[in-house]
């Protein structure tokens, strides 16, 4: 983070991914990436997965179709995470004056 609290160019990749896939959450990502180093940490992994499940998406490998069914099955999982991350937000947002 910058000195104002902006996302950094390489923070703001590491938030996109996120962003685009829950856009109707922006403020709450933002909001949480800028506070939580594990949210950081979550969007990383979800990047490098999406990364990797387009890659595997596009070979013609053989091991390829299980490959990206795996990384597949770890993305639904890393946005469920997101997912609690959201619903925890916005149960302590709620309980706050």
């Amino acid at each position: 983070m910058t000195p104002k609290g902006t996302p950094t160019l390489a923070e703001r990749a590491r938030l996109l991914p996120v962003l685009k896939r829950f856009p109707e959450a922006r403020a709450a990502l933002r909001r949480l990436f800028r506070d939580s180093a594990s949210f950081q940490s979550l969007c990383e992994d979800y990047r490098d997965c999406l990364a990797a499940l387009q890659y595997w998406e596009q070979s013609i490998s053989g091991e390829a179709p299980a490959l990206a069914g795996a990384y597949a099955e770890l993305l639904r999982e890393l946005e469920q995470e997101v997912r609690q991350f959201l619903e925890d937000d916005k149960t302590s947002r709620s309980g706050r004056p």
